[in-house]
């Protein structure tokens, strides 16, 4: 088993981020953050949002963070993103290190990474149509063929070419999600970075949205970084799993290693006290079906994905 933080050794093609096989190479990152001052006399509190973690992210694998509010999953992602940088170790993305390097020099990083956030309203701009949001990364990428791209990602996440003259406010939540998924692989990205983007929607919408990026990562062929608080939806779509604690890397493997037969006692609570995804989609389906038998007229009304 492999549940131990990944520590590059100097000299191997890991420490300097040349792994052939490695989309994302986390080196020894910590992330520090000043605080407000509870007093006027004194330095400013030091909050240490990551401290010295060290992971690889495999070419083409579906890589699960996970950790509780304040673990410090996000610093994690936004450090991959290039949104800030690591007040210590390197980050480097497909032989890159990116830690040090101007806006300017990571613009062909960027066009290889998107993301897909957790609130699809707040990243979808309201008074834009849905062809021209989706089309907006092709656009910045002086992309030819941009209509024709949209409209062939938006049928890959299951919403008809006919929206595109639409705005997001017309959408239910999970059909949003759809669209904030489409803007995102539209430029074909070897990188997908999705921040919790299921926690907002309902269990059963839920479902069908890792059932969809489950089915891109294979048709699209990128390397996929899925954060949430929630263990089991890691294992419903994450073959490798890394679990922080108050910034720092707890376990790390695959997920039969980790969900398996965890090493850590944090690791152990968690599995113990999160449902899971199938059991809560069980339950869901229940109730909706019991509420369609009271109220046949209920179920044309539901909130679709």
């Amino acid at each position: 088993m492999t549940h131990h933080s990944f520590v590059p050794e100097e000299g191997t093609t890991e420490s300097t981020g040349g792994a052939t096989d490695a989309a994302i190479v986390i080196d020894h990152v910590s992330r520090e953050f000043r605080s407000r001052r509870s007093s006027l006399f004194g330095p400013a509190p030091v909050v240490h949002a990551l401290s010295d973690v060290s992971l690889v992210v495999p070419r083409r694998s579906r890589f699960g963070i996970v950790g509780e509010s304040g673990s410090g999953k996000t610093t994690l992602v936004r450090l991959i993103a290039a949104l800030d940088r690591p007040s210590s170790g390197r980050v480097v993305i497909d032989g890159t290190d990116i830690s040090t390097l101007t806006d300017r020099q990571l613009r062909p990083t960027r066009k290889r990474l998107q993301l897909v956030f957790q609130d699809p309203m707040g990243s979808l701009n309201p008074r834009m149509r849905i062809g021209e949001i989706v089309g907006e990364p092709l656009q910045v990428q002086g992309a030819s063929g941009i209509a024709d791209r949209v409209a062939a990602v938006l049928e890959q996440v299951g919403m008809p070419a006919s929206v595109m003259n639409r705005y997001p406010h017309q959408f239910s939540g999970g059909q949003r999600q759809r669209i904030s998924i489409a803007r995102a692989i539209a430029p074909r990205p070897a990188i997908l970075l999705a921040d919790e983007a299921v926690s907002a929607l309902d269990v059963t919408i839920r479902a069908q949205i890792l059932q969809l990026l489950d089915e891109l990562a294979t048709v699209e062929d990128f390397t996929m970084v899925f954060v949430s608080h929630d263990l089991s939806v890691i294992q419903r779509v994450c073959d490798r799993v890394a679990v922080l604690h108050r910034g720092k890397l707890v376990e790390t493997g695959t997920i039969d290693e980790v969900y398996g037969s965890p090493q850590e006692e944090y690791t152990r609570e968690l599995l113990g006290a999160v449902p899971t995804l199938e059991r809560g989609l069980a339950s869901a389906l229940e109730r909706q079906a019991c509420k369609a038998a009271r109220e046949p007229w209920a179920s044309n009304h539901s909130d679709g994905a």
